[in-house]
């Protein structure tokens, strides 16, 4: 993978748009990557990893607040990233998920992640989708995120936690780099077998102490601790005799029950005889004494069923009786009525033609119908005619309100539309005014931020100028105990110098010009140590105040060029003059949509007000002509009724007069009809009873009515007769039977005595037949469970065997059991990628160290039983011992990590398919170092260099600035960070 452009926006600490060069910086194969604390250094590697996989490394991706905070807040952050990966060029555009905030209203609406794929080769079609890309991006790279982040951008911090780390905490990092988990899923594969075995064994050693148990239960014996076959077989046998005793006892007693019950059947069936006798006779008994009721009750019996057939057309003759007496009562009344109307009276003749006045009155109100619609509607015809004379007096009211305010109507709105052309003209002015009292406001701030910069400018020259004393100090103080500590050691050398014997240091045996070791000054390296850092902590110091100072006179050039000649009291002179002009011409520009709607306004009103005069006048016009026409159709109705009438009555009072005339005179007509016919029905019922009761046998009504019964007390006579005839002929029956009369001769029977026997002997046959079930369910339930006890017994031996066999194995895989390392399968093969690491790491680290250093993997078990196999050590060439590598000091642990994290790189990329990575970033730890250490890691470096990768170094080191003269400048400001190149070819 080779990076060649970086463009980030609204990332991070870089609100403006900022684009990196890599193509320019990897000229020379090495670049720096430097700036102040909190600058962004670690940004740029964020920008890129967030390009290619849509996420940053470490805690920074759990904030999620990847959006700049010096950007405005509804500003869309972006990174785009031009690479050349698997020999294809490709163009990523990724912006992350943010919140931005609402159009309308308060409060925050979230944009979700986007991201484009081009193809700057024209290889492929462009990708849109965030899987896909990723997906792109991961196969042309060989690589996961995770693999990305550790052998690409190198965190140093990270590795050094890696170098010191327990081997739980180094497999989770070898997990992530190399694909392991078709070893897990064996080793899981193996756990499922173990379980699925064990559970195997469970269920079958459960289905045998179930089946012992349930042996056990039916048998009522104790079950032992192992049961087995020969336990289960005397079980059964011992069931199998218990079960034949039985049969033989039940087999006794059902003998002897049967027999009482024969005895019980004969004494109840002679003893029922004997009772039936007894019954029989007194019955007949009973039935002798009351012969004459039974004659009585047959009598009336009869009487009732000859008037019943006669009561329902006595009943009938009743009604009509009572019909004819209303029907009269109605005739008379409905004669009074009519009589009631004077020209009815005369009608009340019984051979008076009622038909015919029926039919004379109906033809004159007939002829009356029409004129008494029309007199009908004349209430209505005078209530249209008074509405007319309101409406047509309210309009005309109306006219008269609207004239004048039409004619005062052109004054007011010429007032209206001269005052909107002054405002409109006071716009442009304001925006004028606006503008300039802007440019005031500019320059006061400006003069006040002067004057603030420069107190500020005249204490960070004081702070640069005292740095600089505490710097130049602390250097002289530097020197001066490196050069007394070098003496010191010289002197001390010397002192063990011996004639004839050669030098530790170069090895003669001649030793012409020692150092005097009486000027010794004893001068401990911590003590020189300290004296670094304490220059290094002034040289710090310096360039903060030396850079804040540059910053302020930056920012002091800028106010001057924006206060150009002009005098403070002038400006603000000129600022009030301003805002008293703007205060005006802006009120009255306010003025400008409320005038505009006082016009329109008016406008509106006089088109409304003319309208409206037009359509009141064609309404009055036709309103006039509308009450002409009902006046005369009033007046012409009233002159003809007045001739119809000759004004006697009203037409509806004759109307209604007629109407009742031929009610009543029908009433009375349909009534005299009703009394005729009642009449006649009267005397056929009357002739048709008296034929009926001479008949039957009867003198009259009166005697038929007092033979005549219910149905149900007729009924109930016969069932009393039929009752009394068949119990005399069952008694009868009964006493001539011969098993009957031989009963009667017999003595009588002791059922109670036989009942008591016959109860003893069942009560020992239930007992035996209990017994006996008791005993064949017994065999029988153990004839089941046997069988299968020893199928359960058969298949149980092969499971445990299998269950050991294969849980055993799980746990050796496992790092369980009878493995000693305490190693699973997959810690054993990272183990295995581990020690390919540390052989690739060895080769750089004895390189860093000058031969003195290299790794040695370590497959010893932790304490207290952990696992093993993923320890790192250290050999120590100039002892010869191993020792943990969390005994090296701070500089040593840095180029030991840089060793291990360069060697998991190219293992990496070895397991990825043998993918170059032509880009590598080392992030920090170059400030432990000392120069000769320096130089050391500066050769891996170059030697890495001279492969074709481009290495690009992250650090804030003063010193590595003068090492790497291709730098890339990560400056910090209150608007957001910006970057700056030095040392690239066209760029100064």
């Amino acid at each position: 993978m080779r990076l060649h452009r970086l463009r980030m926006c609204a990332f991070g600490p870089f609100a403006e748009d900022t684009e990196i060069d890599f193509d320019a910086l990897a000229a020379d194969g090495l670049f720096l990557l430097h700036g102040q604390t909190g600058a962004g250094k670690t940004s740029v590697l964020d920008a890129v990893a967030f390009a290619l996989f849509g996420r940053v490394p470490g805690a920074r991706q759990e904030g999620r607040r990847l959006h700049s905070d010096h950007a405005p807040a509804q500003q869309v952050p972006e990174v785009e990233v031009e690479a050349t990966i698997g020999g294809r060029r490709m163009r990523i555009v990724r912006s992350p998920e943010f919140h931005r905030p609402k159009k309308r209203g308060t409060g925050f609406t979230r944009e979700q992640a986007q991201g484009t794929l081009t193809w700057v080769d024209d290889s492929g079609p462009a990708l849109t989708r965030l899987p896909e890309i990723g997906e792109a991006v991961t196969r042309l790279l060989g690589m996961s995120a995770d693999q990305f982040f550790q052998v690409v951008l190198l965190p140093q911090g990270d590795f050094a936690r890696f170098l010191r780390a327990s081997s739980e905490e180094r497999e989770e990092l070898l997990e992530r780099l190399f694909d392991t988990e078709r070893f897990g899923g064996v080793e899981e594969w193996l756990k499922d077998r173990a379980r699925q075995a064990e559970r195997l064994v469970s269920d079958k050693s459960a289905a045998v102490e179930r089946i012992a148990n349930q042996i056990a239960a039916v048998a009522d014996c104790e079950m032992p601790a192992e049961p087995d076959y020969d336990w289960a077989h005397g079980c059964l046998a011992d069931a199998r005799t218990s079960a034949g005793s039985a049969h033989e006892r039940l087999t006794a007693a059902r003998a002897v029950l049967d027999g009482a019950q024969a005895a019980l059947t004969h004494g109840n069936r002679l003893a029922e005889l004997q009772r039936r006798a007894a019954g029989a006779a007194a019955r007949l008994t009973q039935l002798d004494a009351g012969a004459a009721e039974l004659d009585a009750v047959r009598t009336a019996a009869r009487a009732a069923r000859a008037a019943a057939p006669i009561v329902g057309p006595a009943d009938d003759h009743a009604a009509a009786a009572s019909a004819v007496a209303a029907a009269q009562h109605q005739t008379e009344r409905a004669a009074t009525e009519f009589a009631e109307l004077p020209e009815g009276a005369a009608l009340l003749a019984p051979d008076a033609d009622l038909d015919a006045a029926i039919d004379r009155w109906t033809g004159e109100s007939a002829r009356w119908e029409p004129l008494a619609r029309r007199v009908g509607q004349r209430p209505a015809l005078q209530a249209d005619i008074g509405r007319l004379d309101i409406e047509i007096s309210s309009a005309h009211e109306r006219s008269e309100k609207l004239t004048p305010l039409l004619e005062a109507a052109p004054a007011r709105r010429a007032a209206a539309v001269a005052a909107l052309g002054a405002a409109t003209e006071a716009k442009a002015v304001a925006q004028r005014l606006h503008t300039e009292r802007d440019r005031c406001d500019a320059m006061i701030a400006a003069f006040e931020s002067r004057a603030v910069l420069d107190t500020e400018i005249a204490t960070a020259t004081a702070e640069l100028q005292t740095a600089h004393d505490s710097y130049n100090a602390a250097r002289e103080h530097h020197l001066d105990l490196r050069e007394q500590r070098i003496v010191g050691m010289a002197g001390e050398l010397a002192a063990a110098l011996v004639d004839g014997e050669p030098c530790m240091v170069c090895g003669s045996a001649a030793h012409p010009a020692p150092a005097d070791a009486g000027e010794q000054i004893d001068v401990a390296k911590t003590a020189e140590s300290a004296a670094a850092r304490a220059e290094d902590r002034a040289a710090e110091r310096r360039n903060r105040a030396q850079t804040a100072l540059v910053a302020l006179g930056e920012r002091r050039t800028h106010l001057v060029e924006v206060i150009g000649d002009a005098s403070a009291e002038a400006v603000d002179r000129r600022s009030a003059a301003l805002a008293r002009e703007l205060a005006d011409a802006t009120a009255q520009v306010a003025s400008i949509p409320t005038l505009e709607r006082a016009v329109n306004a008016i406008d509106a009103e006089v088109e409304g007000w003319r309208t409206e005069l037009g359509r009141i006048g064609a309404s009055r016009s036709g309103r006039v002509e509308r009450r002409a026409a009902l006046q005369e159709q009033l007046e012409a109705l009233d002159a003809e009724v007045a001739h119809a009438t000759g004004g006697r009555v009203g037409v509806a009072q004759r109307r209604a007069e007629l109407a009742e005339l031929c009610r009543r005179a029908q009433g009375l007509r349909e009534a005299r009809a009703e009394t005729g016919r009642a009449q006649r029905r009267c005397d056929d019922l009357t002739e048709r009873l008296q034929k009926l009761c001479g008949e039957a046998g009867f003198a009259d009504v009166v005697a038929v009515r007092a033979a005549a019964a219910p149905l149900q007390q007729i009924d109930g006579w016969d069932e009393v007769l039929s009752r009394a005839a068949a119990a005399r002929a069952g008694a009868q029956e009964t006493l001539a039977d011969a098993d009957v009369a031989a009963a009667m001769a017999a003595d009588p029977v002791d059922t109670a005595a036989l009942t008591a026997v016959l109860a003893e002997a069942q009560q020992h046959h239930d007992t035996a037949a209990r017994e006996h079930a008791l005993a064949v369910r017994i065999a029988t339930r153990l004839e089941e469970f046997v069988p299968q006890f020893w199928a359960a017994l058969d298949v149980l031996a092969p499971a445990r065997a299998r269950h050991a066999r294969v849980q055993g194995l799980a746990d050796l895989v496992g790092g369980r059991g009878q493995n000693a390392r305490r190693m699973s399968l997959h810690s054993y093969v990272l183990a295995s990628r581990l020690e390919e690491v540390l052989v690739a790491a060895s080769a750089r680290l004895r390189q860093m160290s000058s031969g003195r250093y290299e790794f040695v993997h370590s497959d010893a078990a932790g304490p207290r039983g952990r696992r093993g196999g993923l320890g790192i050590e250290v050999h120590d060439e100039y002892t010869g011992a191993v020792r943990a590598a969390t005994t090296l000091s701070g500089g040593e642990t840095f180029f030991a990590s840089l060793a291990l994290a360069l060697g998991l790189a190219d293992v990496v990329s070895a397991e990825s398919g043998g993918r170059v990575l032509d880009t590598i970033f080392i992030d920090e730890g170059f400030g432990s170092l000392d120069p000769e250490a320096l130089d050391l890691v500066m050769g891996v470096l170059d030697d890495l260099r001279s492969g074709g990768r481009v290495i690009g170094v992250v650090s804030h080191v003063d010193e590595m600035r003068a090492r790497i003269p291709t730098q890339l400048h990560v400056l910090r400001g209150t608007s957001g960070s910006t970057v700056r190149m030095h040392g690239v070819l066209g760029v100064s």
